[in-house]
């Protein structure tokens, strides 16, 4: 269970096959969380995998470090 720190409410599964993409094919599965109150989401992600081609996950959020 993921309580939100903001609303104090418990976050819902918003979206499974979420890829938190940190370039190079490191890609962590994860799934998405938000909380039905104030809308703020996290990820909740699993052991990295190697996926360059961008083909495991349904979505991709870009995690790449900006200079």
């Amino acid at each position: 269970m993921f309580i939100c720190v903001k609303c104090r409410k418990e976050m819902r599964c918003d979206k499974n096959g979420v890829g938190a993409d940190f370039g190079n094919g490191h890609v962590y599965p994860s799934d998405r969380y938000k909380c039905p109150s104030c809308g703020q989401e996290i990820l909740y992600a699993t052991n990295p995998i190697y996926d360059k081609d961008h083909t495991s996950q349904d979505e991709y959020l870009d995690c790449k470090k900006k200079d």
